[in-house]
């Protein structure tokens, strides 16, 4: 399966994963869904730690590419796309080229 065909299945996992109430937990969901998808589909075994350059396997956001905003929201960068994380657990990708909105979730209600 090539990488468009597993950054689809991440989003249709990530899509149909229950909705969180914190930054924290969909941070935690964001890279459990990535390591997930990756260790069933991708043909690349893992690298621990991650390597710095692309190697054709997608990994979780780096420790040191997640920036905690003072309202409590995290945002991770990856190789293409930005992650904001919403204090409440919502979930936004941005591509980082275009700046487009490519995949949403909302907050568990409250």
């Amino acid at each position: 399966m090539d990488i468009q065909q597993r950054l689809a299945e991440f989003f249709r996992r990530l899509d149909a994963a229950p909705p969180v109430a914190s930054a924290g937990e969909a941070l935690a969901l964001v890279c459990r869904l990535i390591e997930d998808v990756e260790d069933e589909l991708c043909p690349v075994p893992r690298i621990e730690p991650p390597p710095l350059g692309f190697t054709g396997r997608m990994y979780a956001p780096r420790e040191d590419h997640i920036q905690r905003q003072p309202d409590g929201a995290l945002a991770a960068s990856t190789r293409r796309h930005r992650i904001l994380c919403q204090a409440d657990g919502a979930i936004t990708v941005i591509h980082m080229t275009d700046k487009s909105v490519v995949f949403t979730k909302p907050a568990r209600p409250r």
